[in-house]
């Protein structure tokens, strides 16, 4: 039996033509579940439904990220432990880096009360 010499050019192009059909296919399977998913990674089902105003007190500053080559694409930020004036929960936020706002130092912030049940806050400028 005869051993026929064709280039792997033209053996791509034959798995080509025989299985366009279901690559096709595949990707309009594929496209249809993403399509699904999109609002659940959005999280478009858990908005805002209440917001309140309130004080805190800062307790303690770290500078973030700890390793700023983990961070790639990201800047550096300042994350604040607050103690709340009226619950005295202690809470985590976040703020860009500017000047820092020192310990003991009361902040005007934003409670956000969402569908689900969480609440996360903000810090308000001012």
């Amino acid at each position: 039996m005869k051993k026929l010499n064709v280039s792997f050019r033209n053996r791509l192009l034959i798995l080509q033509y025989e299985y366009s059909d279901a690559v096709i296919g595949i990707a309009f399977f594929c496209a249809f579940a993403l399509v699904r998913i999109i609002p659940f990674v959005q999280l478009q089902n858990n908005p805002i439904v209440a917001t309140q105003r309130g004080m805190g007190v800062v307790e303690y500053i770290r500078l973030m990220p700890l390793n700023p080559k983990a961070a790639a694409g990201r800047g550096l930020y300042y994350t604040y432990d607050v103690r709340l004036e009226d619950s005295n929960a202690l809470i985590f936020i976040d703020d860009d880096v500017g000047a820092p706002h020192p310990v003991g130092s009361v902040l005007p912030l934003e409670r956000q009360h969402h569908k689900n049940g969480t609440d996360t806050y903000r810090l308000l400028s001012g």
